[in-house]
């Protein structure tokens, strides 16, 4: 009861202090995690994560209240210990799926969620089957500007958000509403059918795109229901597509205007869902939330980083004759620099810069290894350009070497002759 009281706080280090990172792991094996006892607001639960190895024969509370972790616990261990003192499982399921992501694969919150990225464009889309019988006003952009726009502000920080809305006309439903004693349901597993309509026209063209569409209902389809698995309905008939968004079947009966108040109370706490929080009725985001997210931002930033320019050095190894300009040298070190910076800012428990210099970091290590002068090597290797140029310079290339062999043969003929 008192952990919800309290605020929450991490300090990840990846700086290695001198023990070997076992091979087929990560900053994230070798973990420390400590634990504040204390029950106040004056001394916040604190977790840190090292690299430093340090034994001991079990779980148990050091001198100054933190709990050690035996080092020789699988991490599946280490984390149901900590989470007997606070809950996180949820954030650490989410960072350690980036390293496995099949070990995961069962927790239907992971897999809903997008892949954490530096930035995200909402596109909010009405679809309106047949205008000439839903003539409701639907006014998206303003309700988008009410009610979405507030939201991405409170979580500026955790990424670049962007916004869009589109109205589609003459989409209807791919599949036919069953009619009940009064009223129409759709069945669970007919759910992915509707967006497969609609997903050609969305005119979304990135990973990092979310989509959130508002689907209104023609009165001879109202009212309408989701039918689950159980036979139960829903109470709302709406759905989340995993990575991809959120769909509200809208019932416009009777309406002459769309709530969008009614709207957004349902498509914003699924738009959290997408973000990688758990399920929740809330739109508001709570500091623990944030943290969560904040905090799973900074670590996959992390871990994405080191592992591009792994990538980078493992090509660069592979390909001798890469020439590596100075502005990919430069975002390779401002990269380096930042993990750097994102593990001090963690250490100082400015995680607000310490998520700051993460993304920076991963920008520009994506950027320095999707440069357009070293994907044009990756496509020509030694063997490849062999195959090219030898039949165009074979035909040139023997003459030159017949008359060359015939040129040495006369020079040792006039030599043995002198």
């Amino acid at each position: 009861s008192h952990h919800d009281a309290l605020p929450i706080k991490a300090v990840v280090s990846t700086q290695s202090t001198g023990a070997p990172v076992p091979r087929k792991s990560r900053v994230l094996y070798d973990i420390i995690p400590e634990v504040t006892s204390k029950c106040s607001n004056r001394h916040p639960f604190v977790v840190k994560f090292t690299n430093k190895v340090k034994r001991v024969s079990k779980s148990e509370m050091s001198l100054d209240g933190y709990l050690m972790i035996s080092m020789d616990k699988e991490i599946s261990g280490m984390a149901s210990d900590i989470v007997d003192y606070i809950e996180l499982t949820h954030l650490h399921n989410h960072v350690l799926a980036v390293d496995n992501p099949d070990l995961h694969s069962h927790n239907q919150d992971i897999r809903n969620a997008m892949a954490v990225a530096t930035s995200y464009n909402i596109l909010v889309s009405l679809v309106n089957p047949d205008p000439a019988v839903c003539r409701i006003d639907h006014d998206v952009v303003d309700g988008t500007k009410q009610f979405l726009k507030p939201f991405l502000q409170s979580i500026e920080n955790l990424a670049n958000f962007t916004y869009q809305t589109q109205i589609l006309r003459y989409v209807t439903l791919p599949t036919i509403p069953v009619k009940g004693k009064d009223h129409f349901h759709i069945s669970e597993s007919n759910l992915p059918h509707l967006i497969n309509p609609v997903e050609s026209k969305l005119g979304t063209s990135t990973t990092n795109d979310i989509n959130l569409i508002i689907y209104l209902i023609e009165d001879r389809y109202s009212p309408l229901h989701i039918r689950t698995k159980t036979g139960d309905f829903t109470p709302i008939p709406s759905f989340l597509s995993p990575q991809f968004g959120a769909v509200l079947l809208y019932d416009q009966r009777n309406k002459t205007k769309i709530d969008h108040a009614e709207t957004f109370s349902v498509l914003l706490p699924q738009l959290k869902q997408l973000l990688g929080l758990k399920a929740s009725p809330s739109a508001e985001i709570t500091d623990k939330e944030k943290f969560i997210m904040e905090s799973r931002a900074t670590l996959v930033h992390v871990l994405k980083s080191i592992d591009t320019l792994n990538s980078l050095v493992r090509l660069t190894d592979a390909i001798p004759n890469m020439v590596i300009g100075d502005h990919i040298a430069d975002l390779v070190a401002a990269s380096v620099e930042g993990i750097k910076l994102a593990q001090a800012a963690l250490e100082a428990h400015d995680f607000a810069e310490a998520l700051h210099q993460a993304s920076r970091a991963r920008d520009a290590a994506e950027t320095s290894f999707s440069d357009p002068s070293i994907l044009a090597l990756l496509y020509f290797p030694d063997d490849q350009k062999f195959a090219i140029y030898i039949p165009l310079f074979l035909p040139v290339g023997l003459p030159l070497l017949v008359a060359y062999l015939e040129l040495i043969k006369e020079r040792r003929k006039k030599s043995k002759s002198d």
